[in-house]
């Protein structure tokens, strides 16, 4: 073999190797998460939700919801529709123009509609291994209380992201860990921790396109301690471009 086939073939390798490299478009957590929030997102939408809460035992519990969102998920309403006991009960969710969060919980067997406020924000919603915060931010949650710092890019190429809560940020958790497909942008797995510990993790497991906007169609939440698993499951999407303002008032919550 020549002298100049051999350079050849040692400048074709090197350009094969180098090639994941060159379709990495990100290169830091930031950058990863900023194309995420810059993802297009329908400014309103209507869908239907069904819920199944899964024991370890393998008992399950299905719930059926509709839900409402503007704003890319500033402004969120849940009613449950299904089974009998759980009926008109609701979910209100309001983003102010400061950054805080109004939430409010209708429970119509008491005729009564309750604040969430603070660590409240961090309870089970209705039984789920979600928590009102995590319901609050499934169309589309903020990562400003967080930094982020890129560990790791897996073959695709998809991002491992880990976020640490701001100091004094009031963030929900101490650390996010994301894993982010670039074709997607939308997180296949997030792990959440708390008290150093692994609290739960989260995998879409399904997507759906509606009027050009990627969705997520299946979610999955499963507890550490627990073993229990929620699954969201979103159909019947209709994108808006408005919805009314009185949707997301607790006038329309009690109906």
């Amino acid at each position: 073999m020549s002298r100049h086939v051999r350079i050849a073939l040692l400048a074709m390798l090197l350009v094969g190797a180098s090639s994941p490299a060159l379709a990495q478009e990100y290169a830091t957590g930031d950058e990863v998460v900023a194309a995420m929030d810059a993802r297009p997102a329908p400014a309103a939408m209507i869908s239907t939700m069904t819920m199944t809460i899964a024991t370890a035992s393998g008992q399950s519990l299905t719930r059926e919801m509709q839900i409402w969102t503007a704003g890319a998920g500033d402004e969120e309403l849940v009613k449950f529709m299904a089974p009998a006991d759980i009926k008109g009960s609701g979910f209100l969710s309001v983003k102010a123009a400061d950054g805080s969060t109004q939430s409010l919980v209708y429970l119509p067997a008491l005729d009564r509609v309750r604040r969430i406020a603070g660590s409240q924000k961090q309870e089970s919603f209705f039984g789920s291994d979600f928590s009102y915060e995590d319901i609050s931010d499934l169309q589309g949650g903020t990562h400003a209380d967080y930094d982020n710092v890129l560990e790791e890019v897996k073959p695709g190429p998809v991002y491992v992201v880990r976020s640490t809560a701001k100091p004094g940020a009031g963030a929900a958790y101490e650390q996010l860990v994301m894993e982010v497909p670039e074709a997607t942008l939308l997180p296949s797995r997030v792990e959440f921790y708390r008290g150093g510990a692994l609290l739960k993790v989260m995998t879409i497991d399904a997507t759906t396109t509606v009027d050009g906007y990627l969705l997520p169609s299946r979610l999955r939440m499963h507890s550490q301690a627990g073993g229990t698993t929620t699954t969201i499951e979103q159909r019947d999407v209709k994108v808006e471009k408005t919805l009314p303002d009185e949707i997301f008032t607790e006038r329309f919550l009690r109906r």
